[in-house]
């Protein structure tokens, strides 16, 4: 090779180190775009007798500046940014709502609760009465308007999940052609690496990423195989798979994300493997705030709803008739999944909000639901009714002993002993249904034969119930969990491999109704009234009086307590059924509140021998306002668990005799408003640390990958030197050349 040859080869390194230079700041700004540059290599050299002469250089490759390594951290910072900032996106429309001064729940429970109180003040004012009603269905009316609210933010997730899900196979498209392109240019350039394609899938990838968290394979060939959730392949050389947005099998108003089989297949994919980028934000948000976020509101109104009418029930309008409900609402809803043996619903779930009357006969205990007169039979205690777990706590019952167990009443109160028992025994019971409904929906699988596991799908702690059927496996659960709600078999037994999603409180808000609708009709009075006769001598009082229970009203005849100072005793006349002899020892019992079939009232002072009291009909009572004061009463009164009350085995049931409710409507609703507002929070701060990892991640590539204009420049400038270098030996050459010819002339 000629000294000619060696400033030829020197030409065009340098030629091709400018233009590599020059496609370098062309590209400064190109989203993607990683550093360009040559290299070079000497050429063989050659043998002379004086040693090796050099002959020159040459350009192996053009190649880019990159780091796979820095590569991955920067998508894995990526698509955990683009999850928060979808989630973020979606919470601060919730956080708005709820923490609304005006369209919030606050000020229209403040408002429904003022016009308790003014009735309470004016109990035989119609007009204050009408304001109640108007004030209920204002209340009514401002829990479903935010639950609506709450359904159009859910159905706009599910159409944002379908459009991403479209955006991520026109990726998977690109990204499957773009790898066959690469194949291509390789293997017409003899393994040439083209650069440009490779930052364009690199780039694929990137966009891919923020969507969803993607994992990257690289095969031998170069060629990019690209995964989401646990291995499930999108993207396999030119192959790519699609996904497609499906009803959810377990819920029809979930979308779901299914992945394509190339036999056309769908199969369903778990949300919990569907993370990282938009679409991951999107789920969380779903499944985790909006869910629990929906399900609270709708626990209030069903806590609001069966207090108020418990309350309402047992008091007296003004026409003298005892109280009916006074709002509506719904219960759990079961969704049987699509994909069960059979299509038809076959478990049901209900809300039991009932207190219980408990007799022993001598041998066994017949527990009454009093809200239906279902009577269930055991030999021993404890027992477990429709959720509600009743323990003998101390001592032993005697034959005709009676007792009323009232689970939505404070730990210490649930159970009332009448007056007139014998025996020594001591109950105690968990706490109400409504009480314990957290705010969390369950998935129930019918696991094997007659044999169920219940999941809580807040935090997927999970129980089995077994048992000699599948209503027995069932009864078994509600021994172990309190969840708020019972579960029946309806008709068909179910298949093993069937699921059912419960919702126990989602539908609350949406449903909740008032169903009185005139005046007249508010129980504002209590049924019954006490008196003292006016011969008596002592200094007995009798208190008032209230309904625990109103199985035995109205009452058909003036009960009378007249006491005996020989026997330490008052005997009750009139009573249906019949009342024993009750205690009273002046003595020692200054005051002592008495109860018996579902009345209580409190006699204090000394009575003297034959001093009577009476308890009859409220016959007339028209400006009697007890029973309002006692609903007044639920606005500050602790009716609800502050958190969900949810214990994990039979043995928590048992010490959970001193758990109650710790929260009224209010603290509720702002637990709610507290919730979504620290969560928006932690999605705002999360999102700003991952944007800073992000950015450090990002930071670090460029300073590697990225174009560097000052940098660009100096590299112009040395290879326009050496290419007048490489001119200039060539010019010489050219010389010598000429010199050589001048001497043969």
């Amino acid at each position: 090779m000629t000294i000619f040859n060696v400033g030829v080869s020197g030409l065009n390194a340098a030629q091709m180190g400018m233009l590599t230079t020059g496609h370098n700041v062309s590209n400064a700004s190109t989203v993607g775009y990683s550093r360009q540059q040559i290299v070079q290599s000497t050429n063989t050299p050659m043998f002379t007798g004086a040693g090796y002469l050099g002959q020159g250089t040459n350009v192996k490759t053009v190649m880019r500046v990159y780091n796979q390594f820095l590569t991955g951290q920067v998508l894995s910072a990526e698509t955990g940014v683009a999850e928060m900032d979808s989630y973020l996106a979606q919470i601060k429309q919730i956080d708005n709502l709820l923490a609304d001064a005006e369209a919030g729940l606050t000020p229209a429970l403040a408002e429904f609760f003022k016009a308790v109180q003014e009735t309470a003040a004016n109990p035989a004012s119609i007009p204050a009465r009408q304001t109640l009603l108007s004030q209920a269905q204002a209340l009514v009316a401002r829990f479903q308007a935010i639950d609506a609210r709450l359904t159009e933010i859910r159905d706009g997730t599910n159409q944002q999940i379908s459009s991403t899900v479209v955006e991520i196979n026109e990726l998977a498209r690109q990204l499957g052609e773009i790898n066959q392109r690469i194949l291509d240019a390789e293997a017409s350039s003899m393994n040439q690496p083209p650069n440009d394609l490779l930052d364009q899938r690199d780039q694929l990838v990137a966009e891919l990423n923020k969507l969803i968290r993607v994992q990257v394979a690289r095969q031998d060939n170069g060629v990019y195989n690209v995964f989401i959730g646990n291995g499930q392949a999108l993207v396999v050389g030119s192959q790519s798979y699609s996904l497609a947005p499906v009803q959810s099998p377990y819920d029809p108003e979930r979308i779901g994300v299914a992945m394509t089989t190339p036999l056309g297949v769908k199969v369903n994919l778990l949300d919990s493997l569907l993370t990282g980028g938009k679409l991951g934000g999107l789920i969380a948000f779903r499944n985790g705030l909006l869910d629990e976020a929906q399900n609270a509101l709708g626990r209030v109104a069903v806590g609001l709803a069966q207090q108020f009418n418990d309350l309402h029930r047992l008091g007296q309008d003004l026409d003298g008739a005892l109280g009916g409900a006074f709002f509506s609402f719904s219960g759990p809803t079961v969704k049987g999944s699509n994909l069960n043996a059979s299509a038809a619903t076959v478990v049901t779930a209900s809300f039991v909000f009932s207190d219980y009357r408990v007799e022993f006969d001598g041998t066994n205990y017949q527990i009454t639901r009093l809200t239906d007169g279902v009577t269930t039979t055991t030999a021993t205690l404890p027992a477990v009714v429709d959720g509600v777990r009743i323990v003998l706590a101390s001592g032993t019952p005697a034959a005709g002993d009676v007792f009323l167990v009232r689970p939505n009443e404070l730990a210490g109160k649930r159970v009332v002993a009448e007056s007139d028992n014998t025996g020594t025994a001591v109950l105690d019971s968990t706490a109400a249904n409504v009480q314990a409904l957290g705010t969390s929906d369950y998935r129930l699988d019918y696991i094997a034969a007659n044999q169920f596991r219940l999941t809580r799908l807040s935090d997927n702690a999970t129980w089995t119930g077994t048992g000699a059927t599948p209503q027995g496996a069932l009864d078994d659960l509600a021994t172990q969990i309190q969840t708020g709600f019972s579960l029946a078999i309806s008709g068909t037994p179910p298949t093993v491999g069937d699921s059912f999603l419960i919702e126990p409180t989602r539908s609350g808000a949406k449903n909740i109704a008032v169903v009185a609708t005139l005046p007249q009709t508010i129980a504002a009075a209590a049924p019954i009234r006490t008196a003292a006769a006016l011969s008596n001598s002592g200094t007995a009082k009798i208190s008032a009086g209230e309904v625990l229970d109103r199985s035995y009203l109205p009452l058909t005849s003036t009960i009378t307590l007249t006491f005996n100072a020989a026997l330490n005793q008052f005997t009750v006349a009139g009573a249906v059924p019949a009342v024993g002899p009750i205690a009273y020892n002046p003595a020692v019992d200054t005051e002592k509140t008495i109860s018996f079939n579902g009345l209580s009232f409190t006699i204090a002072g000394r009575p003297a021998d034959g001093d009577s009291f009476t308890i009859e009909r409220n016959l007339n009572g028209v400006a009697d306002n007890r029973n309002m004061q006692r609903l007044g009463a639920l606005q500050t009164k602790n009716t609800l668990a502050a958190t969900a009350y949810d214990v994990n085995s039979p043995s928590a049931m048992t010490a959970a005799f001193t758990r109650s409710a710790t929260a009224g409507y209010q603290a509720a609703y702002a637990q709610i408003v507290s919730r979504v507002g620290a969560k928006t929070r932690e999605i705002e701060v999360a999102g700003k640390t991952q944007q800073t990892l992000y950015e450090q991640a990002e930071a670090a590539r460029q300073k590697i990958s990225g174009v560097n204009l000052d940098e660009e420049a100096a590299n112009l400038l040395r290879y326009q030197q050496a290419y007048q270098a490489a001119a200039k030996m060539l010019d010489v050459a050219t010389r010598l050349f000429d010199e050589i010819l001048a001497l043969g002339r």
